[in-house]
């Protein structure tokens, strides 16, 4: 028999405990999920409740997007995709909300897509890595706006949402920073940058 060390057990119940807060934590997502959308349909709204499949942020020149795009996609389930599309043929869903946690460097985050015209809410349930966020969370706050893309798995998209307040995805772009890799490089980039304005502005 293998003998293994405390440190080696202690890794162990360390990533059991972590799988257990994931668990427990999508679980919480997927209730406010059902409570928003609850309500919606008390108030006579048609709603849709997806659970992702997969979500993920992405942002300029990352291996999924072209030198422009970014956002965070979602994979549609099978059975939802096809009514989502339907419904995005007859609304933009010019409305959100956002409904956010954090747990272990994980955001878990519920995106109400409202369209009051057709009295109909898509509500998205997704999870995604801080660590992999900072590219599209300064494409997001630079421009002044984020997208939400709903896909299928094959990456057909079903619908594309722009939303004007990036804040109410990434409030803390400093978090974000703490998490990712090569952070350290981001910031010396962004202070080089404000010291060559500086020089241009004295000169």
């Amino acid at each position: 028999m293998v003998e293994t060390g405390d440190e080696e057990v202690e890794n162990a119940e360390r990533i059991a405990g972590e799988a257990d807060r994931r668990r427990e934590a999508w679980g919480a997502t997927l209730d406010d999920m059902t409570a928003l959308a609850d309500e919606y349909e008390a108030d006579g709204w048609e709603t849709v409740r997806i659970a992702a499949g997969s979500t993920g942020t992405f942002g300029p020149g990352d291996a999924k997007a072209d030198d422009e795009s970014f956002g965070i996609a979602y994979v549609v389930p099978g059975n939802k995709a096809e009514e989502v599309s339907e419904l995005f043929e007859k609304s933009s869903f010019p409305e959100y909300e956002v409904y956010r946690a954090e747990n272990d460097g994980l955001v878990y985050m519920v995106t109400a897509l409202l369209a009051p015209d057709i009295e109909t809410a898509v509500f998205v349930a997704g999870a995604w890595e801080q660590r992999t966020a900072l590219n599209c969370a300064k494409a997001a706050i630079e421009h002044g706006r984020m997208y939400s893309y709903l896909q299928k798995l094959d990456g057909t998209l079903v619908g594309v949402v722009e939303h004007d307040d990036p804040e109410k995805f990434f409030p803390n772009l400093d978090a974000i920073r703490r998490y990712a890799p090569n952070a350290g490089d981001d910031e010396s980039a962004d202070d080089a940058d404000s010291t060559d304005e500086t020089d241009d502005a004295d000169a």
